[in-house]
């Protein structure tokens, strides 16, 4: 049952029909619509248990400073109920202190807001909205963000357009789009935008899959343009021609080419093993200062000395993805294969052959390895169900639905189904990172 649908009944003023159970979700075509389903997602009920706050949340809540996002936020309730404190980490979402980050707070917010455009992810709609509004977007302005950026610099056009495109098929993303964005903005502006844009995508997998309801204090029913009223997105999954502008229009299932066969993929590995990064990397030594003082001595891959760029949020971010492979409870076997067919799904050649060493290392076989790929309806509903959801989450989170957690539920503790969902939410994080500077293979 798809998490509006269970809401109608307290919603039913707001929301208009929407799509039958665990059948393809509805996407807002117009900006009223839009608005009418992000306060309607208030109702929406978690695919985990997220009780009401307790009096002591309610206080912490209350003590912390006055902003766009104060008070009660249930996604950080659903994180802090079900992922391990390792798992918490929250540094890639950009947040200050980092002084390597340039880019605008404000700006990347409206990236923010595209991307969660894209894979209809009311939650984190909903908290973009907030805080561009408090960081005084007008509204039109924030409307514009749905398709009309010819009111836009040049500048924000490209971001926009790459965020559109990492995020919706990343696998089509070239060294073109890279260059179009390195007329605009610096090397290192180009990474923190793709850090971002992965983050972003990460954390709409996660809200998303667990369908976390939008808090009640939040506002959404403000006035809208008429000018603008009936525009239909030109950035949302949907087929406007299916509806009427003022109607629900169902989402647009994302594609993804046919997986290549093993020769098309022997190859496509041979050419990433060969290729020059797209983005700057970290000389070893000034990425080893920047990194803990514990960390492996062995020479660093390239994915680390990306990130080390950025001595704060990018370190963040390495722990973090360091952590997500060696903690929690998860059979550390399932978690390499969740990195393997996101990154398989998602064609990011260089997070495919990290995955792949991991499985190796833990005593999969090349032929093991190649299963992941192929039918698994002979495996144990456990494993089966955990991979179908490792592909559906990576490919397009929005056709996740309430059967996809709930029969994961049982097989694994609930704590375990957070946990999964977590792992390809760093997935989706890695995938666009390393495949957009397109990192070369380790020797």
């Amino acid at each position: 049952m798809t998490y509006l649908t269970r809401g109608l009944a307290a919603a039913v003023l707001l929301i208009p029909a929407v799509a039958p159970a665990d059948e393809t979700p509805i996407v807002p075509a117009t900006r009223p619509e839009m608005k009418r389903i992000l306060e309607g997602s208030k109702h929406s009920v978690p695919r985990l248990p997220l009780p009401p706050p307790t009096a002591a949340e309610v206080a912490e809540a209350s003590a912390r400073p006055k902003g766009s996002l104060s008070g009660i936020i249930n996604n950080a309730r659903m994180r802090g109920l079900y992922l391990p404190a390792e798992l918490r980490n929250a540094s890639y979402l950009g947040a200050g202190g980092d002084p390597a980050l340039t880019l605008n707070d404000a700006f990347k917010v409206e990236l923010f807001w595209i991307v969660s455009r894209i894979n209809n992810c009311y939650y984190c709609m909903g908290h973009q909205e907030v805080k561009l509004a408090a960081a005084g977007r007008s509204e039109d302005l924030i409307a514009s963000l749905d398709g009309d950026w010819s009111g836009h610099t040049p500048a924000e056009r490209v971001a926009y357009a790459y965020a559109k495109k990492l995020s919706r098929e990343p696998q089509a993303v070239t060294g073109a789009d890279i260059e179009a964005l390195k007329r605009h903005y610096t090397d290192s502006q180009v990474l923190e935008m793709t850090m971002a844009i992965g983050g972003f995508n990460g954390m709409n997998r996660w809200t998303g899959a667990l369908a976390i309801p939008q808090e009640d204090h939040r506002v959404y029913l403000t006035p809208t343009s008429p000018s603008i009223a009936e525009q239909v997105s030109l950035v949302a999954p949907i087929d406007a021609s299916k509806g009427k502008p003022q109607d629900p229009v169902c989402a647009v299932p994302s594609a993804r080419p046919k997986l290549e066969t093993a020769d098309e993929l022997a190859a496509a590995l041979a050419a990433a093993r060969t290729r020059a990064p797209r983005l700057e990397l970290a000389g070893e030594e000034a990425a080893r200062a920047a990194l803990p003082a514990d960390f492996p001595s062995a020479p660093l891959p390239a994915w680390v000395r990306l990130l080390a760029r950025f001595p704060r949020t990018g370190v963040g971010r390495v722990v973090l993805h360091r952590t997500a492979e060696e903690a929690g409870t998860l059979d550390p076997k399932l978690r390499a294969e969740v990195a393997h067919i996101a990154a398989r799904n998602d064609r990011a050649w260089y997070a495919l052959d990290q995955a792949d060493r991991r499985l190796k290392a833990l005593g999969a076989t090349p032929a093991e390895i190649a299963e992941l790929d192929g039918a698994w309806d002979a495996l144990p509903p456990s494993r089966k169900h955990a991979y179908e959801l490792a592909r559906k989450l990576t490919v397009d989170p929005a056709m996740v639905g309430d059967s996809d957690i709930a029969r994961l539920r049982g097989p694994y503790t609930d704590k375990q189904v957070a946990e999964l969902v977590f792992q390809v939410t760093e997935a989706a994080f890695f995938d666009r990172v390393t495949e957009a500077a397109g990192l070369p293979l380790e020797p």
